[in-house]
């Protein structure tokens, strides 16, 4: 049997420094000043002002594509959503599938997929909201302001051929429904005067400590108005605030990404939605820190996407600002599980509705070919066939 361990180890020994770069807590000397100003935001958790956990929802969905033998892509989407309703479990599901051609342009196939499963999410989430409590919660799943500038539609072409038309097509007619369910959600949200969390379990963006940077920048705190080093957020978190728990300072985000093409295009339809406010909280010692996005209304707070040309920090120095997000990260204690399960729902809600190969493979590929008919035949490729064999 090939052995592969001793070329491994020899590779980490070589390279030892250089892969510990992003893992190491202490700071090179041009990550300092950004060390420091991680920890000037990294705030100790508020006391719980509240035990008493509030009714909630939760909303997450799951995809999968298969690769068929004629080279066209199969999808099939789920979404699921359960919570409390009178004190009973409530549960709505939704599913979807489609076949595109062989010939759809490969950009086109992840993105189809990302936002076939999104539509079911924000839908179900959308009706569970017009059935829900006020001072109910939703969860969803991912960083909401991240999802809201990539909902854009995608231009035809004179060129286009016939397969990029079809992907186009369905690629729009997914993102209209997706921007209508959002700004029906928020909508609901303010008038039934919901919490609506949105919860990203990684987070890639280096957004939160560019604008830390640049506020200090304005504040004659640095001397340089580019920050030295591009780190994600969750870098300079993991390895500059002594994995204590805690939270950042939160930061009201309007028109950042709305600022380049084709993104620019969604800001007309959303600039009149609330403003996203968006921070990171870790809420046990040693767990991971989880981005938190939450509608500027969630904390009392009516400025829109429209209203904010930067970013704005929320600064917490009134009595008001302190106590809606000390309510959020109440909600959050309420539903915390432990550094396994950082949502006691979103997790519930995530083991039920993740598709699973042998589901994909085993259930949904027969019933496909069988609900199609002995006509035309449902056929992995061979790469696929290696991977997904159905015995």
């Amino acid at each position: 049997m090939a052995n592969f361990v001793d070329k491994l180890v020899k590779r980490v020994e070589d390279n030892k420094t250089k892969l510990s770069e992003t893992l190491r807590q202490d700071a090179r000397p041009h990550e300092e000043q950004l060390r420091a100003l991680t920890q000037t935001h990294w705030r100790a958790l508020p006391p719980r002002a509240s035990a008493q956990r509030r009714a909630a929802y939760a909303v997450d969905g799951s995809r999968a594509v298969r690769h068929l033998a004629n080279g066209a892509y199969l999808f099939v989407a789920q979404a699921l959503v359960i919570g409390e309703r009178a004190g009973e479990r409530h549960e709505e599901t939704d599913a979807d599938v489609r076949i595109l051609p062989g010939a759809t342009p490969t950009p086109f196939v992840e993105r189809f997929a990302e936002l076939t499963m999104h539509r079911l999410e924000a839908t179900l989430a959308s009706r569970a909201a017009n059935v829900m409590q006020p001072d109910s919660v939703i969860f969803l799943d991912g960083a909401l302001y991240g999802q809201l500038p990539q909902l854009y539609q995608v231009k035809h072409d004179f060129s286009d051929t016939e397969a990029e038309t079809f992907a186009k097509e369905a690629l729009n007619e997914n993102v209209e429904q997706i921007l209508r369910a959002y700004l029906h959600l928020f909508d609901l949200a303010i008038q039934r005067k919901l919490w609506l969390v949105s919860i990203a379990k990684t987070s890639r963006e280096a957004t939160h400590a560019q604008v830390w940077w640049r506020d200090a920048f304005y504040k004659n705190q640095v001397k340089d108005e580019t920050i030295p080093n591009h780190v994600s957020d969750s870098e300079v978190l993991f390895r500059w605030t002594e994995r204590a728990a805690g939270f950042s300072t939160p930061i009201l985000f309007g028109k950042r990404s709305f600022a380049k093409q084709p993104e620019a295009v969604v800001l007309d339809k959303v600039k009149d939605a609330p403003a996203i406010a968006s921070f990171f909280v870790r809420l046990a010692d040693y767990d991971d820190a989880l981005r938190v996005d939450v509608p500027a209304s969630c904390l009392g707070r009516r400025e829109t996407i429209g209203d904010i040309e930067t970013d704005a920090e929320i600064l917490l120095d009134t009595p008001d600002d302190l106590r809606r997000v000390a309510a959020i990260l109440d909600i959050l204690q309420a539903d915390y599980g432990g550094l396994q399960v950082y949502n006691a729902l979103l997790y519930s809600v995530d083991r039920e509705v993740r598709l699973r190969q042998e589901m994909m493979d085993e259930v949904y590929f027969s019933l496909i070919q069988n609900t199609l008919g002995s006509e035309v035949e449902l056929r992995l490729d061979r790469s696929e066939r290696r991977f997904h064999s159905r015995s």
